[in-house]
């Protein structure tokens, strides 16, 4: 499974991105799909974040497999933001 993660915005207003395939991963992929199965409903549960930006804060764009979703680093909890964070510090970087 494909995990994509952009992380925007902050005070400096820089941009991250990072992504894992998780059918490279080996023996350390079950670990990442256990942490997918519980991020999956968080994106569904989601409230619709109607332009809720705060200055300086970051925004986020997950992909996860067939699911996406855009939110405010406010409304990324959980396993949800565990997810991210993880993509963020040891996925590689796109291009």
């Amino acid at each position: 499974m494909d995990i994509v993660v952009v992380r925007s915005g902050g005070v400096a207003g820089m941009t991250r991105r990072a992504a894992v395939d998780t059918t490279t991963l080996g023996d350390a992929a079950t670990e990442w799909e256990h942490l997918v199965q519980q991020a999956i409903p968080q994106i569904v549960d989601l409230p619709a974040q109607a332009d809720q930006r705060v200055r300086d804060a970051y925004s986020w764009t997950l992909e996860i497999g067939e699911h996406r979703c855009e939110t405010p680093d406010s409304a990324l909890t959980g396993a949800l933001r565990e997810l991210a964070e993880r993509t963020l510090r040891e996925g590689r970087r796109p291009r």
